[in-house]
């Protein structure tokens, strides 16, 4: 596989230790033990706030823009998009996790001695508890777009789900430490990585619709807000994308990358190293996949499938695609693809009964044509034995005349 060639490329700052992007890709904001800074879509540095250090997670939110950072100073901070800090709040220990809701009224952070805390917009404290009642730190944590659930895991090696009032939903001992966690925006669909190479996706009830065991540790996860595809970094070299179900579909090369993150609208990953950072594009198989949707139409279509709605939804998902709407294009690329796989069939003219009798001719004329074939060959079967009884025929003529009588 050939190197991809990254859309941009932010080199002059130490290696990054934390990575976020927007849900458009269009900001992202890059954390090291320096400082923050803030790229806008052509990769270029908007500002850089150096009072804030030792940044561990980012997180943005989708529609506010505001930014949760965690900083192994003990702190939590909510940062403006233009850079300034609304609040922090001072922990008991280092922040090693954090995400924010997508209106930003919720704010989660997970410490390095197992305390999971969850804030209000305003930096209030709304729950907090000791997952496990260990000190394991708390590597990973995800709040739903909706603001509805907290997904996290821990080093103890269990993952936890929390609705948005503190109420544990479920807990779960895992193969190993849970090093990275992944939700839908809705909360419906939940994904984690464990350190013996694990990948886990599933359903909010815990159930695991599937697992993949890998050749040696990847190094990050993302999930879309629509759980179309999951994004695994196999390894530092090596992105790969698996559908909802389990298959993988696309991947790509990137420069040495240890750490990366997804737009959670699917158009484009963002991919941090000593090099730098990077952005890619996943246009390549949004493109494939609006082609393979066309071809399902198409084929309905010539089924006499009703495939009206779905051409409409296949429409809207080609309009968002152009003008680079991606989480948009998702939704109706799947729309017009169930609607594709669900189409009916286009009732004609005739009644059920007249369909019924041309059926039933058709089916009748075939089966004449056959028996017809079978008493033409049965008769000339009858001939070659009369020749050879007559001795016109020997037994080796016999054998091979018969022979190329039943290949034809």
């Amino acid at each position: 596989m050939r190197e991809s060639a990254p859309m941009w490329t932010f080199q002059g700052s130490p290696s990054p230790s934390a990575l976020s992007i927007s849900l458009d890709g269009k900001f992202a904001g890059v954390g090291n033990k320096s400082g923050l800074t803030l790229l806008n879509q052509n990769g270029r540095p908007v500002w850089t706030n150096n009072k804030i250090r030792r940044i561990k997670d980012i997180s943005i939110s989708t529609r506010t823009g505001k930014m949760s950072i965690a900083s192994a100073q003990k702190v939590l901070y909510l940062v403006k998009r233009t850079g300034e800090a609304i609040w922090h709040r001072e922990l008991q220990s280092s922040a090693a996790s954090t995400s924010i809701s997508s209106n930003g009224d919720l704010i989660a952070v997970g410490t390095s001695l197992g305390r999971l805390i969850v804030y209000d917009g305003k930096g209030k404290v709304r729950w907090e508890t000791h997952l496990s009642n260990s000190d394991f730190p708390v590597n990973t944590v995800d709040v739903s777009s909706d603001g509805q659930f907290i997904l996290a895991g821990t080093d103890y090696s269990n993952v936890y789900l929390y609705d948005r009032k503190g109420e544990i939903l479920w807990a779960k001992e895992t193969s190993a430490e849970v090093v990275q966690t992944c939700i839908s925006s809705n909360g419906d669909y939940i994904g984690y990585l464990t350190s013996d190479r694990t990948f886990y996706f599933g359903v909010k009830s815990s159930r695991i619709l599937w697992e993949k065991t890998f050749t040696q540790q990847p190094v990050w996860i993302d999930m879309t807000q629509t759980a179309d595809f999951v994004t695994v970094g196999e390894s530092s070299s090596k992105v790969t994308l698996f559908t909802k179900e389990g298959r993988k579909v696309w991947g790509f090369k990137p420069r040495p990358s240890p750490i990366g993150v997804m737009a959670s609208g699917g158009g484009s990953v963002f991919l941090g190293g000593q090099g730098g950072v990077y952005k890619y594009s996943l246009e390549p198989y949004l493109k494939r996949l609006l082609l393979h949707t066309n071809k399902r139409i198409e084929k309905a279509f010539n089924e006499n499938l009703d495939t009206t709605t779905a051409k409409k939804y296949f429409k809207t998902a080609e309009s968002s695609f152009k003008s680079g709407n991606h989480l948009d294009f998702l939704v109706s690329i799947h729309q017009a693809r169930r609607s594709a796989r669900e189409a009916r069939i286009i009732e004609s003219e005739q009644t059920p009964n007249e369909r019924r009798i041309e059926r039933n001719e058709m089916e009748k004329e075939a089966s004449s044509s056959l028996d017809s074939g079978e008493d033409e060959l049965m008769s000339k079967l009858v001939q070659l034995a009369e020749m050879r009884e007559s001795g016109i025929l020997s037994e080796e003529e016999f054998v091979i005349a018969k022979s190329k009588l039943l290949n034809l």
